[in-house]
């Protein structure tokens, strides 16, 4: 049986036919947001999913769809990277499409698709987190996502780093983590600090001793590690999932979050911890959005 999974992120969409027995993509496609409105990505979702279920069996078939973003059930809350606030998406795409629609969060999405075929098989409980243009994160427990009483559980995004004031996160507040770790954020602060290129560059120069750059580099990721032992140690995951397009790129982050998680979560929190990198890379939200559509 085949399933439809779709991403919707802050400059592009894809849209893939997945093997809901095996989590394999069929075929994808995808296709730049230029135009941003609701409107305007409804246009390119719908486009997205005509061309991938071309020659495929899925007329009717319900879609899921990753959105990043803060979601209540059909309604995208806060979604930073398009700009949008309270909009009803969910919905409309469903009228539009002409067939059932499953708005999730699109860690949620990358979660599951991990969690069943990725680098979370076989656990029941994982913490994900994901670092790209911005950091997200998804908890399964049980088996089952954890969606929170309004639907925002597993922000770790938005958790604050400082009890006042702090640097300005797309989301509207301040001190947010993603501020400070996030790519785009990152990169702004390299630059306001002096320092050109990207968090790969940064952890380059922050690893040869330059002063500025490891200054950045052991807040920002310093910050990063801590949160999530201590994410951890409440949530105590069989499996904690790293990925997201900055960690895969900068693998001292990496080394330096699995030592901190190591050093800093509780005793019996990681007595039987294993940590992995996602396996799906950018297919794991598309699986796991066409196996949530359906479940």
């Amino acid at each position: 049986m085949l399933g439809l999974g779709v991403d919707i992120g802050g400059t592009n969409a894809r849209a893939a036919v997945v093997d809901q027995s095996t989590g394999q993509l069929v075929v994808a496609v995808k296709e730049a947001l230029v135009d941003r409105s609701p409107t305007g990505v409804a246009s390119v979702v719908a486009s997205l999913v005509e061309r991938a279920g071309r020659g495929h069996p899925v007329a009717g078939a319900p879609v899921g769809v990753g959105f990043a973003g803060m979601l209540r059930g059909d309604v995208v809350v806060n979604a930073p990277n398009l700009g949008w606030r309270d909009v009803d998406f969910g919905g409309p795409l469903a009228q539009r499409l002409g067939r059932p629609v499953r708005l999730v969060n699109d860690l949620s999405a990358a979660a599951w698709g991990e969690l069943k075929g990725g680098a979370a098989r076989g656990a029941s409980d994982s913490f994900t987190c994901f670092v790209g243009t911005g950091v997200g994160s998804a908890i399964i427990a049980g088996g089952r996502l954890l969606s929170g009483a309004t639907g925002v559980a597993g922000e770790f995004g938005h958790v604050k780093l400082v009890a006042e004031g702090g640097r300005a996160c797309g989301c509207g507040q301040l001190g947010c983590l993603e501020a400070y770790v996030g790519g785009a954020k990152l990169t702004e602060w390299m630059a306001e600090s002096g320092l050109s290129g990207t968090p790969s560059d940064l952890e380059k120069l922050a690893l040869e001793g330059e002063a500025v750059a490891k200054g950045l580099y052991d807040f920002a990721v310093g910050h990063l590690a801590l949160a999530i032992a201590n994410q951890v140690t409440v949530l105590n995951p069989d499996v904690l999932v790293l990925g997201g397009g900055v960690l895969m790129r900068c693998p001292g982050m990496v080394r330096r979050i699995t030592d901190v998680v190591m050093e800093r979560t509780s005793v019996a929190a990681r007595q039987h911890l294993r940590i992995r990198l996602a396996e799906l890379g950018d297919d794991s939200g598309l699986v796991g959005a066409a196996l949530l559509a359906v479940g």
